[in-house]
């Protein structure tokens, strides 16, 4: 298949490897895990449960790195970039907010520091240049995102964007509410997850292709299997009958469908 578009340039793919293996890493330490943050993470996270979550979500987050190796073309892979850029920038300034609560001094704090440190920059200059160098493509009539999944692209993705930014700066309005102990550093830490969420599903909301979002795609349809397998482990630490965590799994069931209808397509056409 002959592809068209703007090609990837080399020194965001080397990037991208090297963000698969600063995922494998946090994967590793609080994905698998979560009981061991104290010596194998860059601070120490309780309850287990907080670190069995952040770790779900970086298991969610792995289509986003893996897939785009695989890619030849920058418009494929956009919709991917800014989200990162500011989740990364969350996690930093979590990072110098809380800096007394971190591990500093240990490797698994500098792998912590160098993978949010570095990104930002980083991916706001790859924006810049590749979209400098890319035409307007506007999305062919068959691919047009329908009407129903731009409004909850945009609903949800503008929600939890508003919402975590809320968190972010307040996070003594959630921590009361929410089912199971936060600290004003795990609510700094889970609203860059849930900003990369809504920000992602804005990007696709303007991309307004199928196409376009699709190596996205993994990446909400992951998120609830993840996160429920995740707070299972360690079920007696969760108050299942909280309102906040059945809002949160429902809106999350909802992005699953919008990802499923996504990933449903030539998947070759968005790649090469």
């Amino acid at each position: 298949m002959k592809s068209s578009g703007t090609p990837i340039a080399w020194p965001l793919r080397l990037w991208l490897a090297v963000e698969v293996l600063f995922g494998i890493a946090a994967v590793m330490a609080v994905g698998l895990s979560p009981a061991d943050t104290e010596t194998n993470f860059a601070w120490p996270i309780q309850p287990v449960v907080m670190a069995a979550v952040l770790g779900g979500f970086y298991i969610t987050s792995a289509p986003l790195f893996l897939l785009p190796l695989f890619a030849r073309r920058w418009e494929m892979i956009r919709p991917m970039i800014l989200p990162a850029a500011l989740f990364t920038t969350i996690q930093l300034a979590a990072t110098f907010l809380h800096w007394d609560k971190f591990s500093v001094g240990t490797i698994p704090f500098y792998v912590w520091f160098a993978s949010y440190l570095l990104p930002p920059p980083i991916f706001v200059a790859a924006y810049l240049w590749h979209q400098r160098r890319a035409a307007s493509t506007p999305a062919e009539h068959d691919k047009v995102l329908p009407i129903w999944l731009k409004r909850l692209l945009l609903m949800i993705g503008g929600f939890l964007t508003v919402g975590a930014v809320l968190v972010f700066l307040v996070p003594g309005v959630v921590i009361p509410m929410f089912p199971w102990q936060l600290t004003p550093l795990t609510a700094g830490s889970l609203s860059g997850w849930l900003i990369a969420v809504g920000t992602l599903m804005l990007a696709m909301y303007f991309e307004n292709d199928r196409t376009r979002a699709r190596l996205a795609a993994p990446m909400l349809i992951l998120i609830l299997p993840a996160l429920l397998l995740q707070m299972l482990r360690f079920a007696d630490q969760v108050a299942w009958s909280n309102a906040v965590l059945w809002t949160g799994l429902i809106l999350f069931a909802i992005i699953g469908v919008c990802g499923l209808y996504l990933a449903n397509g030539n998947w070759p056409e968005a790649l090469n």
